[in-house]
Order: C-alpha cells, then structure tokens, then sequence
C-alpha cells in the first residue's frame, strides 16, 4: 500500500497558532448583494467577517488574516471574501510556472489544517511558500498520471478519510474523475461526479442531449473536516459529450461531495446532491449577470461558497440551492483557482 505524505515546512514567516473567529456574516452594503457600489477598490479587505485568524503569539493578539487563497496562472492573491468590501492581496507570483521548460500555469492550490499551501500544475505538485514577495515552489513532485490527465482542481481530504493520521492532497480533471496523489506523485482514482440529472431539483432543466450524461468538472473542489464529519463541493457543468468541452452549459451547477467514499480507490459516482444550478437568487442586485459560469476556483465558509470566476468575478453561492450574487469584480484577475485551510468553519447544508 501505498503511504501518503506527511507534509513538511511551514506556509510562510507567521508559523503561528490558528484559532477560529467568533464573528462573521454576509457580505454587507459595500458588495453588490448588499445594493451598493461593487468592491476592490485600494485598501485592505474591509469588515470583521468570520474566518480563520492568525494570533502572533505575542502579548495580545496579532494581525488577523483570513486564510482564502485566490490566484490566477501565475500570481497568488489573499482575500477575505466575508468581508464588506472584498479585496485582493498580492502575495507574488509563482516562481516555477510560465518560464522556459516549466508548466504554462498553476492550476490550483490546496490549503491543509496548519495552513500549509500546496499547488497544482498541470504535471507536478508543488509546496509553496512565500518569500520576498515572490511565491516560491519550495518542492516539486511530478505526478506519474496518463499523458492526457491534467488536474485543475486540488484540496485536501481530511484526517480519516483517505488516511487515518495525515490529510492527503485529492486533485481533479475535467472528465469529472478524482484523484488522490502519494508523496512520491502517484495517482489512485477516488471516484467520479456521475451523470447530469433532468434538472438540478430547484426548478432548473437541463438540455436534454446533456442528461445521463457524465458531470464535467468546470473548475474546483474543496473539502473541510467540520468536526469529524467532512463535507465537500464542487462547481460542475453539463456537456453534450462529456468529456469533451465543446457546447457545455455557461452556467455552472454547485454539487455536494460525499467525501468519506473518497477512502477506497473506485470509479464509482461520489456525488452526494446536486444543491443546484449557480443561477442570481431573487434577493441580488447585481445588474450585470444572470447566472454565473467559468469558477474556476472555491472555497467555503459558514453556509456560502465562494466561487471565482475565469472573468474575474467573486459570487458568493449559497449552499442549499446554488442560489448565487455578485460580491465584488476584479476585472484584471482572470482566475485560475482558490484555496481555504480544511478547518474552515461551515454550517452543512440541509439534506436533499
């Protein structure tokens, strides 16, 4: 049997305890789901929304800084999307993507319970730490995968799912397959999305020559450990012919993960319910948009995921119906993907 890894070095300089914030919330005014002027304006990210936080461990508290990561193919950003008026912190780029002789881009990051970052390329993993503003790939472990197999999702299954006592980095590709991958780069299939249903059970049909036909992945997945009962999603689309990526649906569907079946190698459907498609609920002001496609990158917090879009959107979703609101825009942000700590608070969502 194969062993996973047991991961090594800290994410950056602040090396520090993680402790859970007590506050949080919606988007406020600041967003357009609050009817006021889109965020990402100058400045740092706004409001006291809930998170994880960093505590120095010097008198009193440190610094806070909510650990959701965003990137595009080259530079990674730090944002806290709870906040009022969400904004972008460049950490720097990747120094082992977009050169001569390396991968074109990072396809996505992975945030473990200490808050280690990991990358994924489209033929190697990558730790990650940020030094001098420069975002640096500390290892690299080519991935012994099939030619035609790139990943464009990355998250950590949670302790005692894959492994009893480490988490283990799970990527996925578009054909809708997971994959969990060992310290030496070795692939094990864990599973796949399943088949696009006659609708998303919120009222939302699909094309009828995209039914029964297998869940694409459009963007991303990510697992959080919730207390010993793991709870994961994944931003879908639906294809006329699958896995193909041509006439696919420009509306993404928000798919609930039943992460335990995750702990044996299978190419059995790990889909637990489709919450729905990414459409504008009725509540949202957003102008602009009608539905939300391309999210390329997640993550969660509370009952919301957070999704971040190819065109440089950040919509905050809703858990229970996929019922959806522009929070801020970033139109110079094409991204690529996102990343939040396997211990980010969630409230699970209601069975369906």
């Amino acid at each position: 049997m194969r062993s996973t890894w047991v991961l090594a070095g800290t994410f950056c300089a602040l090396t520090l305890a993680i402790s859970c914030a007590t506050s949080g919330g919606d988007a406020g005014a600041g967003g357009v789901d609050g009817g006021g002027a889109t965020g990402g304006g100058g400045g740092g990210s706004g409001g006291t929304g809930g998170g994880i936080v960093i505590d120095s461990g010097e008198d009193g508290p440190g610094p806070t800084t909510t650990l959701v990561y965003a990137h595009t193919d080259t530079t990674l950003f730090q944002i806290d999307p709870t906040a009022a008026a969400p904004d972008l912190k460049q950490l720097g780029d990747f120094d082992c993507v977009g050169g001569s002789g390396q991968d074109p881009a990072m396809t996505d990051v992975a945030v473990d319970k200490d808050g280690k970052l990991w990358g994924i390329s489209h033929t190697q993993v990558h730790q990650l730490e940020v030094v001098n503003q420069v975002v640096h790939c500390a290892k690299s472990i080519p991935l012994n995968a099939g030619v035609d197999v790139k990943f464009y999702a990355l998250t950590f299954a949670p302790v005692g799912v894959i492994s009893a006592t480490e988490e283990v980095l799970v990527a996925g590709n578009t054909a809708g397959e997971l994959w969990a991958i060992d310290k030496n780069g070795d692939v094990s299939q864990r599973g796949v999305f399943g088949d696009v249903p006659e609708n998303d059970g919120n009222g939302h049909s699909y094309p009828t020559d995209h039914q029964n036909k297998a869940w694409e992945l459009s963007g991303d997945i990510v697992f959080v450990e919730n207390g010993g009962s793991p709870i994961g999603f994944a931003t879908v689309r639906d294809c006329p012919s699958p896995p193909a990526t041509t006439s696919c649906n420009n509306t993404d569907t928000l798919i609930e993960i039943d992460v335990p079946k995750l702990a044996k190698a299978s190419v059995l459907p790990v889909t637990k319910a489709v919450r729905g498609q990414i459409v504008k609920r009725a509540s949202c002001s957003d102008t602009a948009n009608t539905s939300y496609g391309s999210m390329y990158g997640i993550t969660t917090w509370g009952d919301k995921v957070y999704g971040f879009s190819r065109t440089g959107n950040l919509v905050g979703i809703d858990t229970n119906d996929g019922g959806a609101c522009l929070l801020s825009a970033f139109p110079n942000a094409d991204f690529g993907g996102a990343g939040v700590t396997t211990q980010a608070v969630v409230v699970p969502p209601p069975p369906k």
